[in-house]
């Protein structure tokens, strides 16, 4: 009887203590969840009314530098100073061949003497040709460093102004295989920047 008794209040007890643990963690545990959701609409909330907006726009490169006309008259002056240069080069190489031609012609008939003379005249037009080489490729790399260090200073003189006037905060370049993979076409201003920079340009005539 004694023994009944005593599991009886083990039950009651048991009971007990089961639901004061329950009232104490479950109203947390609905407490963090509801303060999670609160956290996270608050954050949602701030993001939604961020004031920073960003006004961007990007242009295709490879279009700008096929219409830009600085681009195209920078191509055309770069295109007729090698011209020039190799025309140089082609007949120093023309007068040399000529030279080999009589030389090979004459050189059974020629004395041991002329015959040194002329092959070291060969050896010396030889040398200046390799030397007139060089010197035109350095004036021309050094030429044309300098006019396209002066096109893109001047080029991003005009951007600043345009970019400006136009309201937006970055103006990015675009180009397949470049470092930007994706570009929204609605975003594009290439021939609206292509017409600014025309105008620029026709400015510095």
């Amino acid at each position: 009887m004694k023994k009944t008794t005593h599991l009886v209040l083990y039950a009651i007890l048991f009971s007990c203590i089961s639901i004061l643990l329950i009232k104490q963690f479950v109203p947390n545990k609905v407490d963090s969840r509801s303060s999670l959701t609160k956290n996270t609409f608050e954050k949602k909330e701030i993001a939604k009314e961020s004031p920073l907006r960003l006004n961007i726009a990007y242009v295709n490169s490879d279009t700008v530098s096929k219409y830009y006309n600085y681009a195209k008259n920078l191509q055309k002056s770069l295109s007729t100073k090698r011209a020039e240069a190799e025309g140089q080069i082609k007949n120093k190489y023309s007068s040399y061949e000529v030279l080999v031609r009589e030389f090979e012609k004459a050189s059974p008939i020629m004395g041991e003497r002329e015959k040194m003379e002329k092959a070291q005249k060969i050896r010396m037009l030889e040398q200046e040709i390799m030397k007139v080489e060089q010197q035109l490729s350095q004036q021309l790399s050094s030429e044309e460093l300098r006019l396209t260090e002066k096109y893109i200073l001047k080029t991003n003189e005009f951007m600043q102004e345009i970019g400006k006037n136009l309201g937006f905060d970055y103006v990015m370049s675009y180009r397949v295989g470049g470092s930007m993979l994706y570009a929204n076409s609605e975003f594009d201003i290439t021939l609206e920047i292509i017409e600014l920079l025309n105008q620029k340009y026709d400015t510095l005539k």
